[in-house]
């Protein structure tokens, strides 16, 4: 059976031809998996109005989140927006699909050819990673296949960057790293650092003096210049004077599914023990066939990635140890949790596929190989199904109820673009994409700056009457849920004198609200779910 990656002399692409055949077809599992999900679009709705907006500022220009400085999206906001305002949001957002699952595809092909993967063993490394849990991180929440945002771009540039390390290839790796941080500053600063600890584990094997150590530091200082600005920005912006910081409304009020361990679910370190107990077993059995000379460059490839993942676990497991004592999230708001959530369950995927190819004897081999085509085979055709109903439904690609829409089309239809609208602080987080008209704030739409956190933690408690609890101090495990529930409380409870105070606060003329929210306003608008109140008085 042939091999994904019996490399000669560094040659990381021995065929290009059959390399491409792999990756457009790793690329295929992906697409069937996440292309037409609509489920994964909870952050499309944030970041894509955002690069429209800047492409087109005329573009409901009043919106004041929409408005809001690029910061480290300047780059994905630049490329995307313009699309957006030529294709619209479906097209561009299929098509910047397709973009990040090649590059995660490209970089997962990278990778399994340096660990002498063969494609069906590289295959259910990859479905294990996607289809044994609903959510790719371990604990934190994070995801690198979904939607089209920052995040993603960046994650398929890190996993090639991962591929070209094995491979030695470290000004590649570099630059890829760079144009990941870019992208987004996280994703690849993270990674970045985690890279630099991996290059001086072995610094005499792996760097060739300050010279070579230097010439990779700035190659990726220079790809990452679009992150420099808005980094600098963020570390020395004057703080605002408030009660409440906004590193605290970041990781403990908006955030805390992300970056705070005591909301995570009770259970969340099972998770994490078993993975690094089938990352320890398979590193185990590749170590007993390194004895082998065939195995020699393919053992040193795995266990360097055995390495770069216990690696990337140092932020993660420091972060535990600090999170108790940042109380203010002034650490904790850098997302350390972020690639060691990801990378070991994706990383103890493939070193566990490898582990399998290399311990049975080729007869042996040769039937789990079968067995692993019949079940991507079946895999492909259940999520086949899939795929052919979210086609027929690709038109509702953006998951809202049809009151919404109805909603949404009217406003759109019978008011001036200037409009602003005061709409529900949790519910209708689509408004202003669907509607086309500026609002006031919501719970989901979190700007990046910090005077911006601080002025969007006034709008949440304006429109919830004052209901919204985040001054206390505290980091339990449903604060989340039970902000998010007063402030739908505090907002279907306001009186006629509030809503009129609201709207003339930020110059709004009408206000959306539930079917059962009766207020002494003149209705404009209504159907089954919710009225659109206009500011002038019933008589």
């Amino acid at each position: 059976m042939q091999v994904l990656g019996k490399t000669k002399a560094g040659k990381i692409l021995p065929n290009l031809y059959e390399t491409g055949q792999i990756i457009l077809a790793v690329m295929a599992l992906l697409s069937l998996k996440f292309l037409l999900d609509n489920n994964m679009n909870v952050n499309e709705e944030d970041v894509l109005p955002l690069a429209k907006q800047y492409a087109d500022p005329n573009w409901i220009a009043g919106d004041w989140y929409l408005n809001q400085p690029p910061s480290y999206r300047l780059l994905f906001e630049t490329l995307f927006g313009r699309l957006i305002v030529t294709w619209g949001f479906l097209a561009t957002s299929v098509v910047g699909r397709l973009l990040c699952y090649a590059l995660v595809a490209g970089g997962l092909v990278l990778i399994g050819r340096k660990m002498c993967l063969n494609m069906p063993f590289l295959m259910l490394a990859i479905g294990l990673f996607i289809y044994t849990s609903h959510r790719q991180g371990i604990a934190a929440s994070e995801w690198l296949l979904g939607g089209l945002e920052p995040k993603t771009v960046a994650y398929g540039l890190v996993l090639l960057a991962i591929g070209l390390m094995l491979a030695g290839y470290y000004f590649w790796m570099a630059l890829m790293l760079g144009l990941a941080t870019s992208f987004h500053v996280l994703v690849g600063g993270w990674t970045f650092v985690v890279v630099l600890g991996w290059l001086a584990l072995r610094w005499k094997t792996r760097l060739q003096g300050i010279r070579h150590f230097g010439s990779i530091v700035l190659i990726y200082l220079l790809a990452s210049a679009f992150a420099i600005k808005p980094v600098l920005e963020q570390l020395f912006a004057p703080f605002p004077g408030s009660s409440v910081t906004p590193s605290y409304i970041y990781v403990f009020l908006r955030l805390p599914h992300h970056l705070n361990p005591l909301s995570w679910h009770s259970n969340w370190w099972l998770k994490l023990a078993a993975y690094l107990l089938v990352l320890a077993f398979s590193v185990s059995l590749l170590w007993r066939q390194q004895q082998s000379d065939q195995l020699s460059a393919q053992y040193t490839a795995c266990m360097e990635l055995a390495e770069f993942t216990m690696l990337c676990l140092v932020p993660f497991m420091l972060s535990l140890a600090v999170a108790p004592f940042d109380s203010e999230g002034s650490f904790l708001q850098y997302y350390p949790f972020r690639l060691g959530d990801v990378m070991l369950p994706l990383n103890t995927c493939l070193l566990f596929a490898c582990a399998l190819q290399q311990t049975f004897k080729q007869r042996e081999r040769r039937v789990l190989s079968l067995v692993c085509i019949l079940l991507f085979s079946g895999a492909c055709s259940i999520q086949a199904v899939t795929f052919q109903k979210q086609l027929l439904t690709l038109s509702q690609f953006s998951k809202v109820n049809l009151e919404s829409i109805a909603l949404c089309d009217w406003v759109r239809t019978h008011t001036p673009t200037d409009t602003v609208v005061v709409s529900p602080p949790v519910e209708l987080v689509k408004f202003t994409w669907l509607a086309e008209r500026s609002t006031i704030a919501k719970f989901k739409l979190l700007p990046q700056t910090k005077a911006r956190i601080l002025e969007w933690y006034e709008r949440l408690s304006d429109l919830s009457g004052g209901f919204f609890p985040g001054t206390t101090k505290e980091r339990t495990k449903d604060r989340r849920n039970r902000m998010m529930r007063a402030l739908t409380y505090g907002y279907n409870h306001l009186t006629t004198a509030q809503a009129d105070a609201l709207m003339t606060k930020y110059r709004a003329t009408y206000f959306i609200t539930g079917i059962k929210h009766k207020l002494d306003l003149a209705i404009a608008y209504r159907n089954s779910r919710y009225i659109l109140y206009s500011k002038k008085t019933s008589e």
